[in-house]
């Protein structure tokens, strides 16, 4: 039995993502949401310190804990009028703590994270990972697709969140372990067709031949110009169509490095035109309606954010995920 019985601050408790149960995937199946890390960084090309994201957000979601608390009536997002019931939640959510990952041993890493995405996708459970730096993103999907398809599926479709199309093949310093190149290896592993590949919030410089690479196979890129232009429900909405056209569902990543620097500056590399943050919060409004039937957040680095900027990225982080899978656990998806 528990040492403690009364309430604990946000500051005492074991660390799980909003104080969800630690699980396995044997406790998982349809309805629940399963929450996982990946502490790995070793692909990225600038700043190390992604692999301690997943930490960070669990350490922040502590502040959302009273939502799975039975003493208290749950919360209202105000915005919205939807109530958080916390009976649900605790019903729900899972945390499976960290995948295993192999810092220096890519093929070893990219079938550790293939394999544990399959055995949690397999179970019927929304899987939601946190990075990491976006590389994983890669074995990720493609685990995702073995389980669709032994669960009696065909396709899926990718909808990638970033300022960089990610569509190089080999760094002439790091090679071809580094981040640069996630949806290039999704789409030459067939892992899905280029017409089911959307990309959102791209901006700044794209190096040339990959945008040349995204001209001549028509790939679907709204570049941060169109989501202004157009507004970002419209932008998602469009996503989600043309990523799960055919498809049996979608598997969405975001690599936080879309938004601006201003909102989020503990990234690898921040940019200084990106997406605003209530952006991408209004477009988890418009995508956990939708096909998406799996979710990575890739791109913090915790250990280079400002003290003085009240941990913004965790905390942004750890209300995107929340923003995402509440209508999903409370039935209004």
């Amino acid at each position: 039995m528990p040492l403690r019985k009364e309430p604990l601050p946000r500051t005492a408790g074991i660390l799980t993502f909003v104080r969800a149960p630690a699980s396995t995937t044997a406790d998982l199946g349809e309805g629940h949401v399963a929450v996982a890390g990946v502490p790995y960084d070793m692909s990225t090309t600038s700043r190390i310190g992604a692999r301690f994201g997943p930490r960070a957000y669990r350490e922040t979601s502590n502040y959302y804990a009273p939502h799975m608390e039975s003493r208290d009536s749950g919360a209202v997002e105000i915005n919205s009028r939807e109530r958080v019931n916390p009976e649900r939640v605790r019903e729900s959510l899972r945390d499976l703590g960290d995948l295993a990952v192999y810092a220096i041993e890519w093929d070893k890493n990219r079938a550790s994270l293939r394999e544990s995405m399959y055995q949690i996708a397999r179970t019927g459970a929304l899987p939601v990972i946190m990075g990491g730096d976006h590389f994983i993103t890669f074995p990720l999907v493609q685990g995702f697709k073995d389980a669709v398809l032994e669960r009696g599926g065909s396709k899926i479709g990718y909808i990638q969140f970033s300022s960089q199309l990610d569509l190089g093949d080999e760094d002439p310093a790091w090679g071809r372990v580094w981040r640069g190149a996630t949806a290039r290896r999704i789409l030459d592993g067939g892992m899905a067709e280029a017409r089911n590949m959307v990309w959102v919030g791209a901006n700044g410089y794209i190096r040339s031949e990959q945008w040349e690479m995204a001209r001549e196979l028509g790939l679907n890129v709204f570049t941060l110009a169109d989501v202004r232009s157009q507004g970002i429900s419209a932008v998602a909405r469009q996503a989600a169509e043309l990523a799960g056209d055919g498809c049996d569902s979608i598997y969405l990543s975001v690599d936080l490095d879309v938004l601006d620097g201003g909102y989020v500056a503990g990234t690898a590399a921040p940019s200084f035109d990106g997406m605003r943050n209530i952006d991408l919060w209004e477009a988890m409004d418009v995508l956990t309606h939708t096909k998406v039937g799996a979710l990575d957040l890739c791109g913090l680095n915790p250990i280079i954010e400002v003290d003085g900027l009240g941990k913004t990225g965790q905390r942004f982080g750890v209300h995107l995920i929340l923003r995402f899978i509440y209508p999903r656990i409370m039935g209004t998806a």
